[in-house]
């Protein structure tokens, strides 16, 4: 039987894994999801690569923070993480920019 932390742990493991194919395929190819979100973005390719900061400072955050169980020992690395994830969230921000 699969207890709630182990669902936890498979859908950050399902989501982080389809921001990795989304942000690969972005940084890659400049392929972009199709909708309205994608007519926003000026740079695709530096949109992807923000996705994958971001995805590699969230997955720091969840697996060394919230899902490991209380340890203070592991929360200046889980809140670099956080870090991580907002410079990946200013990177897409910049992306979305017809300008520097």
């Amino acid at each position: 039987m699969i207890d709630v932390h182990g669902i936890l742990v498979i859908a950050a493991v399902v989501v982080l894994t389809a921001g990795l194919v989304i942000g690969g395929a972005a940084a890659g190819t400049g392929w972009l999801l199709p909708g309205r979100g994608r007519a926003k973005v000026a740079r695709p390719r530096m949109w992807g690569y923000g996705t994958l900061i971001g995805q590699a400072g969230i997955g720091t955050f969840l697996f060394l923070g919230p899902l490991s169980g209380p340890s203070a020992e592991r929360m200046p690395y889980a809140m670099a993480g956080m870090v991580v994830f907002a410079l990946g969230l200013y990177v897409q921000r910049l992306a979305m920019k017809t300008s520097f």
